[in-house]
C-alpha cells in the first residue's frame, strides 16, 4: 500500500464524519444555498494564506473575461496547482478532477463543494460534453492539459517534450473551445512545483516539507480557434493543442521548477564517451541494424567475470551485445575512491547509447549494482529499452549497518569485501572482484539505492528479477520491493534457495543464465 493510501485510510473516518454533516444539511435544503458562501469564504481564506506563504503574485489577470463562458489552460506541477488558481483571480473558477478522486476521502469533499467536473482517465467523450455545457453556462472552466502531474505516477518529468518543457497536451481542451466557440486563456504557473513537489505529496518522500518558495501565476493572452466546416482530424487536433502548450510553456519560468530546465531541452542521443568494454558484439554488416541488442552490466568491486556467464549464449542466439566496465573497475580496487553512482550511470548510458546505434531496441540486464543501473536506464531511456533482467540488484542490503557507510567513509577509506558465494571451491575458482572497496564508493551506491526505490514507478518495460533467498549482500526484500513498485505489467520475480550473490557463478549459476536467457530470447522474439 502506498503512503498516501495510508494517509487516505486515515482520513476516513473524519471524511465520513463531513459526510454526515453534509447529508444533513442535503436533507433540510440548507447545503446548496449555502455552497457557494462557503466557497467563496474558502477562497478568501486561501489567498490570504498564499500571499503570506509564498508572496504570490498574479499578471495578466485581465486576460481573463469578466463574464461568459471560457477555458484556463494550466501547465501542472503539484497539489497545490488547484488551490493557487482557485484564490488567484477575482473571478471565479471550475475545476475538471479525474473519476479517481470520488473515492478519496475529504478531498472529494472539497471537489463537490466546488462543482468541479469528474473526467475518466483515457477518454471520456461525457465528461467532455459536461465541461462544453458548463462553458456555454457562461462559466471558466480550469484544465490541465498534460493530464497529470510529471513525477506523481508513473509519468517522470523526462518525459516532457524538448520545445515546451511540458508533457504532451491532450485535445481535450481544444475539443471542447471548438465545441462551444469559448476563448482559452493559457497560463503559466511558475514555482509549486519547487514549493509543494509531488515527492512532498502524493509520493510523501521529502521530508521536512520544502520550504516557502515564491510562486507566479500568469495569464496570457487569449487564444480562439474557429469552428471548421468539417471535423478537425487527429493532425489538426494535434497543432492545436501544440499552440496552446506553447503558449502555456511561454508564461512559465523554468528555471523554478523543482528540477530547472532550459527550454528547448537539450537531450543526449550521442555517447559523450565510450566506457572500456569487456566484450561487444555488432550486427553483421550485411545484416544492418539489428532489432534488438543486450547491454550488461556488472556489479560493485565486480569483475566482468561475474556476469561472462551470458556472452556465449548471447553469441549462439546471435544478438549483438555490449559489456562495459564501469569506472573504477577493473583495475585495483584503489581507484574506486572518489568513483559515484553518477560515473557508473554514465558509463552505462554511452554503452546504451552506443548500441542503440546499431540495434532498434535494447535489453539491459544487470547484476546488484549493475541491476540499479539497469532500472535508471529503463526508467530513462523508455523510448529504447525493451527489457530489464535484474540479478540480486542492490536496492537493499543485508548489512544493517550499511547506512552508516557515509559516516564511516569520513574516517576509513577502504573496507574488505563482503562474502559473495555460498560454495568456497567456487569462490576459489571463480571469484576475481577486488578484495575490498572504496568506503565513499559505497556511500554513493547506498545513497543510488534509496534514490532509485523512488524511480521505481517510472519503469515500464518487461522485467525479469532473479533473487536468491540466501543472499549475502543484498537484502532479498529488495526483489519483493522491485517487484511490487515497478509500473511494468510483464513482470516476473524468480526465487533461488541456494546460491549467494554472485548469482551467475555460484551453485545455481547454470539456472540462473537460463533464467535470464530464456527472458532476453522471450523479449526479442516479440520484436
Amino acid at each position: 500500500m502506498e503512503r498516501y493510501e495510508l494517509m487516505n485510510k486515515a482520513l476516513m473516518p473524519v471524511d465520513m464524519l463531513v459526510g454526515s454533516g453534509v447529508d444533513v444539511l442535503k436533507r433540510h435544503g440548507l447545503y446548496d444555498p449555502m455552497k457557494d458562501k462557503l466557497a467563496n469564504a474558502m477562497k478568501t481564506v486561501l489567498r490570504m494564506q498564499f500571499d503570506a506563504q509564498y508572496k504570490l503574485e498574479v499578471l495578466g489577470e485581465e486576460n481573463i473575461p469578466a463574464t461568459g463562458g471560457c477555458l484556463i489552460a494550466s501547465n501542472h506541477r503539484s497539489w497545490l496547482d488547484a488551490q493557487i488558481l482557485a484564490a488567484a483571480p477575482k473571478r471565479r473558477l471550475y475545476f475538471v478532477a479525474k473519476a479517481d478522486f470520488k473515492e478519496w476521502p475529504m478531498l472529494r469533499r472539497l471537489i463537490d463543494l466546488t462543482d468541479s467536473i469528474y473526467v475518466s482517465r483515457g477518454g471520456d467523450s461525457k465528461a467532455l460534453d459536461e465541461i462544453a455545457q458548463a462553458v456555454t453556462n457562461g462559466k471558466a472552466v480550469v484544465i490541465f492539459p498534460e493530464g497529470t502531474i510529471p513525477g506523481e505516477e508513473d509519468i517522470p518529468r523526462w518525459e516532457a517534450e524538448d520545445d515546451t518543457g511540458l508533457l504532451r497536451g491532450h485535445s481535450g481542451v481544444v475539443r471542447v473551445a471548438l465545441a462551444t466557440g469559448a476563448p482559452i486563456i493559457p497560463v503559466g504557473l511558475s514555482g509549486t512545483g519547487r514549493a509543494f513537489p509531488p515527492e512532498a505529496y502524493p509520493r510523501m518522500e521529502q521530508f521536512p516539507l520544502p520550504k516557502p518558495t515564491p510562486i507566479t501565476v500568469n495569464f496570457g493572452k487569449p487564444i480562439t480557434f474557429k469552428r471548421p466546416a468539417k471535423d478537425p482530424t487527429r493532425e489538426d487536433l494535434a497543432k492545436m493543442t501544440k499552440k496552446v502548450m506553447l503558449a502555456i510553456s511561454g508564461l512559465m519560468d523554468h528555471s523554478r521548477e523543482f528540477e530547472p530546465i532550459t527550454v528547448p531541452i537539450q537531450r543526449k542521443t550521442e555517447p559523450s564517451s565510450l566506457p572500456r568494454y569487456a566484450y561487444t558484439r555488432s550486427p553483421s554488416k550485411k545484416a544492418g541494424k539489428a532489432p534488438v541488442g543486450v547491454l550488461v552490466l556488472h556489479g560493485f568491486t565486480s569483475d566482468v567475470h561475474c556476469v561472462d556467464a551470458l556472452v556465449k549464449p548471447l553469441d549462439a542466439a546471435d544478438l549483438p551485445y555490449r559489456f562495459p566496465i564501469l569506472r573504477g573497475h577493473g583495475t585495483k580496487y584503489q581507484d574506486m575512491e572518489g568513483v559515484t553512482a553518477a560515473d557508473w550511470y554514465e558509463d552505462a548510458e554511452n554503452a546504451l547509447l552506443d548500441l542503440y546505434k546499431e540495434v532498434d531496441k535494447v535489453i539491459v540486464v544487470g547484476l546488484s549494482m549493475g541491476g540499479l543501473v539497469s532500472l535508471e536506464l529503463a526508467a530513462r531511456h523508455r523510448d529504447k529499452v525493451a527489457g530489464v533482467g535484474l540479478v540480486a540488484a542492490a536496492l537493499r542490503f543485508a548489512d544493517p549497518m550499511a547506512f552508516m557507510t557515509p559516516m564511516i567513509a569520513k574516517f576509513i577509506k577502504f573496507w574488505p569485501s563482503p562474502k559473495a558465494y555460498n560454495d568456497e571451491s567456487l569462490a576459489e575458482k571463480e571469484n576475481r572482484n577486488y578484495p575490498k572497496f572504496a568506503t565513499s564508493a559505497f556511500a554513493s551506491l547506498w545513497d543510488y539505492s534509496q534514490r532509485m526505490t523512488n524511480m521505481l514507478s517510472f519503469v515500464k518495460a518487461p522485467i525479469v528479477i532473479l533473487q536468491s533467498r540466501k543472499d549475502q549482500v543484498v537484502n532479498p526484500q529488495a526483489a519483493k520491493i522491485i517487484h511490487d513498485k515497478v509500473s511494468s505489467k510483464d513482470k516476473t520475480l524468480v526465487w533461488f534457495e541456494r546460491s549467494g550473490h554472485e548469482m551467475l557463478l555460484d551453485l545455481e549459476a547454470p539456472l540462473a543464465t537460463e533464467t535470464v536467457m530464456t527472458f532476453v530470447k522471450r523479449i526479442a522474439g516479440s520484436l
